[in-house]
């Protein structure tokens, strides 16, 4: 059974069994989640550890950015904070991929600055800072998620793995991967490459002729 870890650019496999990793987790925490984990990775000889690590730190990093965006995007209307994009991506992940603060909010701000998402601060209250994705953002992440969905697909037998895709809701372009809507019956074009789609529509029965 795959054991949760936290996720941070300075929390890489090494540092797991530091000491200072340890004073950031109760007790009970370590002994339900990792402790299997630990006891093997205190096995390791150094080489191993600091190419897991970096192996591991790589995988991460463009993974959690895409998380982010995903938790966001669920968020249309009303926008979603740091403290609950953090607390949803460990439910929605089964605690496999939780993000620290000082991973978090550094990718938020570059997300940001490249216009990707906006952020809105409450004008009353705690004043905390709400994140929407923007029209730009949600292009990105569409293209994005299609070609990570269409790449997973395609690798899974490598791993011995069963991934399905959800293609009775979406339809991605044969082109560019881009996940698109199919919700939206007015799409004839993938808006990413060009690509037109409308045959492969109707050969699968989502147009009528």
């Amino acid at each position: 059974m795959i054991q949760s870890f936290k996720y941070d650019s300075s929390h890489t496999i090494h540092n797991i069994v530091s000491k200072k990793y340890y004073s950031h987790l109760n007790q009970r925490k370590i002994e339900q989640k990792g402790k299997t984990m630990i006891k093997r990775v205190k096995g390791f000889d150094p080489e191993f550890m600091d190419y897991a690590s970096k192996f591991e730190s790589e995988i991460n990093r463009g993974i959690s950015t895409l998380c982010i965006l995903s938790i966001i995007n669920q968020y249309d209307d009303e926008g979603i904070h740091g403290y609950q994009i953090s607390k949803d991506l460990q439910e929605k992940t089964n605690e496999i991929l939780i993000i620290e603060e000082g991973t978090l909010y550094p990718i938020l701000r570059k997300l940001e600055e490249d216009g990707i998402i906006k952020a809105e601060r409450e004008k009353t209250g705690r004043r905390r800072k709400f994140y929407f994705i923007t029209e730009k953002g949600r292009r990105v992440f569409n293209f994005l998620s299609g070609f990570f969905s269409k790449l997973t697909e395609a690798i899974a037998p490598l791993f011995d793995v069963n991934v399905k895709l959800k293609r009775d809701q979406y339809f991605y372009c044969p082109n560019c991967a881009n996940k698109i809507d199919l919700s939206n019956n007015d799409i004839n074009f993938c808006d990413v490459c060009g690509h037109k789609i409308d045959p492969e529509l109707k050969s699968r029965g989502f147009l009528n002729e």
